[in-house]
């Protein structure tokens, strides 16, 4: 396993990364064990949590939620048409991709309904505990609140890979564009004609730039925040990695993500074998 870090790595403040594939750690650099902001890396488990209640018939994708018109399926896929932060709808659902902290607010208040605790409690004994995300911990806004390790991040990257908390349809959904082709807003990023996003998960392919470099299929999901935070699967590769820092995002990261990013994923584990395409049909 590399401990080192990477040439590609030109952050000078403290951070950490991991890469990984199904069995194995292929790199860990940095101190992999130190509790960060995960920022809006919080976004994935928590919509992973609410995948399910669904997989346990507490309510449905398309169960109504939020306002008028819309669904879990527009809430978690950022378009229901409510706004970045608190206020009223700005768009009709399913018309424009909204990247809203709010709408997770909502959402949370929704589910909340159907479940027999508190949402944040939901996520801890449906996802964080069975998969043995000790570090983790989810306390406030499910939008951004969560905070925990690089290595935690690990699990959950494999569960990603391989489903154990939900059937495996409904894992295909979340990485399968949601109200494919409608135009929205990357923070950080800019706009685009075209913004993908599945069920809580960003959708690299188009998006143009991106985090993620040129080493990636087209078939990467995960997600990244403003604590300078990140975290992608490659579905078709089958690998995953994750990056966590002390400085806020902002042009460094820009400008490095990517060289890094593609030199993680670049990494086979030991001994090389034969890599299986675990979504062969996204």
């Amino acid at each position: 396993m590399i401990t080192e870090p990477l040439p590609e790595d030109k952050f000078t403040f403290e951070h950490t990364y991991v890469a990984f594939d199904a069995d194995n750690v292929m790199l860990e650099v940095g101190n992999v064990e130190k509790i960060y902001n995960y920022k809006s890396v919080t976004k994935p488990i928590a919509a992973w949590g609410i995948l399910v209640a669904i997989a346990k018939g507490k309510f449905e994708l398309d169960t109504p939620a939020g306002p008028e018109g819309s669904t879990f399926r527009h809430l978690l896929s950022h378009a229901s048409g409510l706004p970045p932060e608190e206020g009223d709808p700005i768009a009709m659902p399913g018309r424009r991709r909204i990247y809203s902290n709010y709408g997770f607010d909502v959402m949370a208040k929704e589910a909340e309904k159907y479940l027999d605790v508190s949402i944040q409690d939901w996520f801890q004994q449906e996802v964080l505990d069975p998969l043995g995300m000790d570090s983790v911990r989810i306390v406030g806004t499910i939008a951004h609140s969560g905070t925990g390790c690089a290595r935690c991040l690990v699990p959950f990257g494999r569960e990603v890979l391989k489903p154990t908390l939900i059937p495996r349809e409904l894992a295909e959904k979340a990485f399968q564009s949601q109200f494919a082709g409608i135009p929205g807003v990357t923070p950080g990023y800019g706009r685009s004609q075209n913004n993908p996003w599945g069920l809580g998960f960003s959708i690299r392919n188009p998006l143009e730039p991106h985090w993620t470099g040129n080493e990636f299929s087209n078939h990467v999901v995960g997600h990244f925040g403003m604590s300078g935070s990140f975290f992608y699967m490659d579905l078709s590769q089958g690998k995953g990695g994750a990056f966590l820092g002390a400085q806020d995002f902002n042009k460094d990261h820009i400008q490095h993500w990517p060289a890094l990013a593609d030199a993680m994923v670049r990494i086979d584990p030991e001994p090389t074998g034969q890599v299986d395409i675990l979504y062969p049909s996204m």
